[in-house]
């Protein structure tokens, strides 16, 4: 029997930065499929230029999964890079057999219909991973997200089980009498099995001060995660602990202004921005806390990353970390957009080290439990199991 294809369409490889959670769980999801009836193929977008890229593609090869970038992404010229990226696309997959497209990205949505037909994929199917799609443009959410979709994919996953309740009311998927699957994102837990880091010796490494109690956050600087309301939060925080640094990890169009923010409130050396970085097990091991600030989210791997790292965790109560965190169990949520509500968690976590410990350690046992990248790999190779069994094959 011929192992059935699928290609797995991300945005890219740049995972430390611009790109993140999404790219890291399509790459291991490919890595984590069973190989004696799946072949993998993962196809990243585009090149973003940064240096540790190449080396996730090179790991691919290496591993014995197919793995390419169509084209390199150029920022001011999006739809060039678009349609630069189906050519390539179709370039590396030529002559090929491919049994189903799987997209989880938007341009990748799109990809993924236009490259039916050409690639003879008997399947098309997508996983959304935030709660909004297209924010930039409703337009387009309207008629591809709300109505073509639902009418032309063979099946729609959601990341958490608010991603599939929006799925499922939309005019389209309810016309039709659609229903998306859930699959939670996930991880591959050996990722912090054997993290031996000297805690003093890195903070020096990263010229934070030894003394210095860590809150930390990890993503995209851009609006969705809220990175405006943590330094408020910070500024109130601050007045009850000076000890506190707070360092953000990670990159994004938002970076000057933010720093430019950080300046006004008048938190130069006590908050960082390091900017992208390729050591993030080893950073959430240095820090005493870490804080989601998102405004939305769908299933945020960074808030499962730091869990099973042992971190404990201060969250807003957004769909997706709400579905992750049992309050005042496994952490504690706060409202978004509530500077105030955030910051007084935060103190309340940093000064009772104590039952943030057995949070923490509640934490990290259920996330191991609920969302390993083995679970969701057995759910994928099911669905595509039953999806090509529907088309006959």
């Amino acid at each position: 029997m011929n192992h059935i294809r699928v290609l797995e369409i991300i945005s890219g490889f740049a995972v430390e930065g611009p790109l993140g959670g999404i790219e890291r769980f399509g790459i291991e999801l490919c890595r984590a499929l069973d190989r004696t009836r799946l072949e993998p193929i993962a196809g990243g977008l585009w090149s973003y230029g940064t240096p540790l890229e190449q080396r996730w593609v090179s790991q691919l090869i290496g591993e014995g999964i197919e793995a390419f970038i169509a084209a390199t992404w150029a920022e001011d010229a999006p739809y060039q890079s678009f349609w630069r990226a189906l050519r390539g696309i179709r370039t590396a997959l030529a002559g090929q057999r491919v049994d189903i497209i799987h997209s989880h990205c938007q341009f990748g949505d799109v990809a993924a219909l236009l490259l039916k037909r050409a690639s003879g994929a008997k399947v098309v199917m997508r996983t959304v991973h935030n709660e909004r799609e297209w924010v930039k443009r409703p337009l387009r959410r309207l008629v591809l997200t709300n109505w073509l979709y639902p009418l032309t994919f063979d099946a729609e996953v959601g990341v958490s089980q608010g991603v599939v309740d929006n799925l499922n009311q939309r005019p389209g998927a309810r016309w039709r009498g659609r229903q998306a699957h859930r699959i939670y994102n996930s991880l591959d837990f050996r990722r912090f099995s054997n993290v031996q880091v000297d805690r003093t010796v890195k903070k020096l490494e990263m010229g934070w001060p030894e003394d210095a109690l860590v809150i930390g956050s990890i993503g995209r600087l851009v609006r969705q995660k809220g990175y405006s309301i943590l330094l408020e939060a910070a500024r109130l925080v601050l007045k009850h602990l000076s000890q506190v640094r707070f360092v953000i990890v990670g990159g994004g169009p938002l970076l000057e202004s933010l720093k430019a923010q950080a300046r006004k409130l008048g938190l130069e050396g006590q908050v960082i921005f390091t900017g992208p970085r390729g050591d993030v097990e080893e950073l959430l091991v240095v820090m005493d806390l870490f804080v989601s600030s998102s405004l939305w989210e769908g299933l945020p791997t960074v808030l499962l990353e730091s869990m099973a790292a042992g971190v404990p965790v201060v969250a807003t109560n957004v769909s997706g970390s709400r579905e992750i965190i049992q309050h005042g169990l496994t952490g504690l949520l706060v409202p978004p957009d509530n500077p105030v509500s955030l910051s007084e968690a935060i103190v309340s976590m940093v000064t009772e080290r104590q039952r943030a410990a057995a949070m923490a350690e509640r934490a990290r046992s259920e996330v191991r439990s609920r969302f390993s990248i083995e679970i969701a790999a057995k759910l994928h190779a099911e669905l595509y199991i039953q999806l090509l069994e529907g088309k006959g094959r």
